[in-house]
């Protein structure tokens, strides 16, 4: 996925069904940030999620053999270069929670 496709589909389900939220949150913990659109259609209420993070340069994982010991690990990231991860997530009344689509599933409704 890259920002200009995400950028076309946010526009597309603009035209085709009644967006109910949209908006953008920071990720915690870390670094990055989720932009999301939800609206319904006739499967039910979707939400679509890109979530953007700095690409990881290296990771350090700093330990000792001891017992009781702690372990850190500390990230270098890219300033930039992102990566972006698209999820499909439906509301399910049941619950009253968000339930993540798989990939899978989307073309069996085809």
């Amino acid at each position: 996925m890259t920002y200009e496709r995400w950028q076309n589909l946010i526009s597309t389900i603009k035209d085709k069904f009644k967006v109910t939220k949209e908006g953008r949150e920071e990720l915690n913990p870390g670094p990055g940030h989720v932009e999301f659109i939800e609206c319904g259609t006739p499967l039910g209420k979707v939400r679509l999620e890109l979530i953007v993070k700095p690409k990881i340069l290296e990771k350090k994982t700093y330990y000792s053999n001891r017992v009781g010991s702690q372990t850190t690990v500390e990230y270098r990231y890219d300033e930039n270069e992102h990566t972006l991860t698209l999820k499909a997530l439906r509301w399910n009344e049941e619950s009253d929670t968000w339930q993540e689509v798989k990939a899978e599933s989307l073309t069996t409704h085809l």
